[in-house]
């Protein structure tokens, strides 16, 4: 397991890391998530020793992480990182040069380190490529590349950095394939990104970060909040949730009426409003959200919690009315 404990960081006078806690089991995908600026990739670059935390604690298996030469070249052998920008990465003149870098450097032997090019490249669907010059790949395959030389290392753990931007669907798909690969290797997988199709396609559990600290942690992704803190969600239409003891707000953009319940139907009848959807009612709700359409869900006060908690499992948007309390007037 990877650990972060209460770890600050500053560049010059302005804080960036601000008691960031944070656990990545191995077999698991651990996808963080935040807005440009909230400090991912420089929290992320210290589970690799590239920076030095300016206090609080990290821990590899247990193991606290020191900063001198031999201690974070023992990290670097069990954490690898994959670089948003592939480029930042890459330092061979060739292919079979810069995948063959890593595992030279572990003290691999001639055999050895050939077989770890061998699989990597093709894990990466790069066979074919090794006498290529860096320089003259594409973006994508620059991409594939960076993600090939730190497999060859065979770390415990890997972090990418965005690894789906700029990529086409290809690129996507062989990403996410990959992530799953090392993820039923018993790898510890942690992916920074902004992109929820990724995040819903590997991710095991979902970490926000705002403002240099986590403020989520959970194994289903709070769709609700990561709006709140400028993560991009592509929300696609909206549930608007009403107690049945509130007044019902009908009006011309509301596209479908749910009750969920005896008490949200009995109200619904005493106001003469037309239900469209009155089985599996939260299920459809939900679907209609996601094709684009707002709904508006009436449902016992009971029952706001869960359907709030349910809701927040996907990129729809969610409100909740509470308008001039109905009075239920008893005969």
């Amino acid at each position: 397991m990877i650990e972060a404990v209460d770890v600050w960081f500053s560049y010059r006078d302005k804080e960036i890391l601000k008691g960031v806690n944070f656990k990545a089991e191995k077999g698991e995908v651990t996808v963080l998530m935040g807005k440009n600026g909230a400090g991912k990739t420089t929290f992320l670059m210290h589970i690799n020793g590239l920076l030095k935390p300016k206090r609080g604690e990290i821990f590899i298996d247990g193991e606290k992480v020191h900063y001198d030469r031999k201690s974070i070249s023992k990290v670097r052998r069990k954490v690898g990182f994959v670089f948003q920008n592939p480029d930042d990465q890459i330092i061979a003149p060739t292919v079979w040069q810069e995948v063959a870098f890593g595992p030279t450097n572990l003290g691999l032997n001639e055999e050895e380190v050939k077989k770890a090019v061998e699989n990597s490249l093709k894990a990466v669907k790069l066979e074919g490529f090794e006498r290529k010059l860096c320089n003259e790949l594409s973006g994508g395959e620059k991409k594939m590349l960076s993600i090939a030389s730190v497999l060859a290392m065979d770390p415990d753990y890997v972090i990418f950095d965005e690894p789906t931007a700029g990529v086409d669907a290809i690129g996507f798909k062989a990403i996410v394939d990959i992530i799953k690969e090392l993820k039923s290797k018993g790898r510890g997988v942690i992916v920074s990104t902004h992109d929820f199709d990724l995040a819903n396609y590997v991710g095991d559990k979902f970490v926000f970060m705002n403002d240099g600290k986590v403020v989520f942690e959970g194994y289903e992704p709070d769709f609700t909040l990561a709006a709140e803190i400028g993560i991009r969600t592509f929300a696609y239409g909206k549930i608007i949730i009403v107690p049945h003891t509130a007044k019902i707000p009908i009006s011309d953009d509301i596209d479908f009426v749910a009750a969920m319940g005896y008490k949200a139907k009995k109200r619904a009848a005493e106001e003469g409003i037309n239900i469209d959807i009155n089985s599996a009612v939260l299920e459809r709700s939900i679907l209609r959200a996601l094709e684009g359409h707002t709904v508006l869900l009436i449902c016992s006060e009971e029952m706001i919690r869960t359907v709030k908690r349910e809701v927040a499992k996907y990129p729809v948007k969610v409100e909740e009315r509470k308008v001039e309390v109905y009075e239920v007037h008893k005969v």
